[in-house]
């Protein structure tokens, strides 16, 4: 289905497949979430998916005699999604796919699908009225908004437009003073790359042209790790929802929280204290050494062979 024909759609099938672009799909997550709020909800995210835990959960009435849900968000295609369609029936199942595109298996949702891709300008413009007008912010006008559009990286667009619904008077000068610059190469940026199994070491030599010293990069990867380690304690003893809000005190924005909390929840516990004893190591080592290059990218490397 078309976007223009999903928009369309005064409500939600029981059954439909997201794909495509992120800031889409976060948008879309938000607004079922609200749409099925009275339902008894399933949510099963990345690696948590078990299949004979979804069959059952849809294949069942509530406790309340209510409809039950069924949430999906991942990056793998599960396997017999068909079978979870097919007992579907009066409950709702919801799947959003962050995966490669061309790895969404659309057959089995027959027409209830939609696939985004990267909004313009007018699709910006219009998603960000309505997440404005559904929370009530007023105060950023048409102008403003089309110059934060042009300062932010999209995907954290609805981020940075609550953030700016707590001033007062909105110009130029406090969005260039309250927006984070995301597309700038950032420490975190590459130990995310680290732990996706991506392309990490032109990024740290890069931040090391820019004049950055290694002890820096090393005492941030020890923070990273730390707050790797915290999310990894909430999502095995509290769960998934509101884990940057608890652990760090304030909410950051949901895709890079997603991204974190993938990566936390795919290291075993042993592995952070293996990864604390290098980083603790190599802190001591980088003091003293000549070479402190060296000694940050052997550091690198001895992560990356625990991953």
């Amino acid at each position: 289905m078309k976007l223009w024909e999903f928009k369309k759609l005064k409500t939600l099938p029981n059954f439909f497949l997201f794909y495509g672009d992120e800031f889409y799909l976060e948008f879309y997550y938000k607004k079922v979430l609200n749409q099925i709020k009275d339902t008894e909800i399933l949510k099963f995210y990345y690696d948590e998916f078990d299949f004979d835990s979804a069959k059952n959960h849809l294949a069942q009435n509530s406790l309340f005699g209510d409809k039950n849900s069924l949430i999906i968000k991942t990056d793998k295609f599960p396997s017999n999604i068909d079978k979870l369609v097919e007992i579907t029936k009066d409950n709702y199942f919801y799947l959003f796919f962050y995966g490669d595109s061309k790895k969404a298996k659309t057959k089995p949702f027959k027409n209830n699908f939609v696939r985004f891709f990267k909004p313009d300008l007018r699709e910006l413009i219009l998603i960000s009225n309505e997440y404005m007008e559904s929370k009530n912010i007023k105060n950023i006008n048409l102008d403003n908004l089309k110059y934060l559009i042009s300062k932010v990286d999209y995907r954290f667009l609805l981020s940075e437009i609550e953030k700016l619904a707590l001033i007062d008077d909105i110009n130029y000068k406090v969005i260039d003073q309250l927006v984070f610059k995301y597309n700038e190469t950032s420490f975190d940026e590459v130990f995310d790359d680290l732990f996706l199994n991506k392309e990490y070491l032109k990024k740290l030599e890069y931040l090391l042209f820019q004049g950055n010293e290694e002890i820096a990069i090393l005492l941030s990867f020890v923070r990273y790790i730390r707050i790797l380690y915290m999310f990894s304690l909430h999502i095995k003893n509290i769960g998934y929802e509101n884990v940057s809000r608890d652990v760090l005190g304030y909410q950051i924005p949901k895709n890079l929280e997603e991204l974190r909390k993938k990566i936390a929840f795919s290291i075993k516990e042993d592995k952070f204290l293996e990864f604390f004893e290098i980083l603790l190591n190599s802190e001591l080592e980088i003091k003293s050494s000549k070479d402190k290059t060296a000694v940050l990218f052997k550091t690198f490397i001895q992560i990356k062979n625990l991953i």
